[in-house]
């Protein structure tokens, strides 16, 4: 897969991870600990520049050989640095990724993270080709189950033992979008005829 993919929406842009993003990852990730902590196991205190720097590397080498697809979120209007969104475990038998997502604690609560997942949904779907995404939450995760309803993905399901923490494995509420889904948030087709 190309790594020059930027998607845009009414307020983000989202793109590939760059070298250069490095320090506000970093900033995001020290100054958004108390929220996103309990949900995400790698956002801890000693998160580092060495991490981050580690992460960014990763990324680039998931999107050239089609492991995973890691996208920033910016502001389109400031070019401010929102959070990530990604699609992970993708899986060629049952033709579906994964769908997580992450905004910045003083970026939260604004739409942000409903917006980039309805253009990762659409990248999924049109450009790699997916018919399923699935989104894994905590069953504590009140936001993050909000941001997937948002986005009009149905709740199946609470899965046993879906999510793998240090303590050992935990139930998630699952939930998924297939390509109809989509198509309830898209614009519609501008029918008019040319003048």
């Amino acid at each position: 897969m190309k790594t020059d993919y930027q998607l845009t929406s009414e307020r983000l842009l989202l793109r590939p991870y760059k070298n250069a993003d490095l320090l506000d990852l970093l900033d995001a990730i020290r100054h958004s600990q108390q929220s996103l902590t309990p949900w995400l196991p790698w956002c801890h205190a000693q998160y580092s520049q060495h991490d981050a720097h580690e992460w960014i590397h990763a990324s680039q080498q998931n999107w050239v050989y089609d492991i995973s697809y890691e996208f920033a979120i910016f502001e389109r209007s400031t070019e401010a640095f929102l959070g990530s969104t990604s699609l992970s475990n993708l899986s060629e038998l049952a033709n579906s990724a994964e769908l997580g997502y992450w905004i910045r604690s003083s970026a939260q609560r604004q739409g942000y993270a409903k917006e980039a997942c309805q253009a990762i949904a659409q990248f999924a779907f049109e450009t790699v080709g997916l018919t399923r995404i699935e989104i894994v939450t905590h069953t504590g995760n009140l936001a993050s189950q909000r941001t997937a309803l948002a986005t009009k993905a149905r709740f199946e399901c609470t899965a046993r033992n879906r999510i793998i923490t240090q303590a050992g494995p935990i139930d998630g509420l699952l939930f998924s979008l297939i390509p109809s889904d989509i198509a309830r948030y898209l614009p519609p087709p501008d029918l008019s005829p040319n003048n």
